[in-house]
C-alpha cells in the first residue's frame, strides 16, 4: 500500500505539472482528503475481513 506522503506528494506535484501552484489552504485540503480517503479504506477492509455475524436470540434472564 501506498505512503501517504507519498499520495500528498504526487497529487501536488501533478497539480504542479499542469499548471497550478497550490497555495496553503489547499494543500491543507489535499492533505485532509487523503488522510480520509486512507481512513476510510481502512474501516471498510476491516468489516470485510471480519467473520460472518450470527445473530442468536437472547436467552431470558433468571
Amino acid at each position: 500500500m501506498l505512503n501517504r506522503r507519498v499520495i500528498e506528494a504526487v497529487v501536488i506535484e501533478a497539480a504542479r505539472l499542469s499548471g497550478h501552484e497550490l497555495n496553503g489552504q489547499e494543500k491543507l485540503v489535499v492533505r485532509t482528503r487523503v488522510g480520509g480517503v486512507l481512513a476510510a479504506k481502512e474501516r471498510h477492509r476491516q468489516r470485510m475481513s471480519t467473520g460472518e455475524f450470527q445473530w442468536q436470540k437472547p436467552k431470558p434472564p433468571r
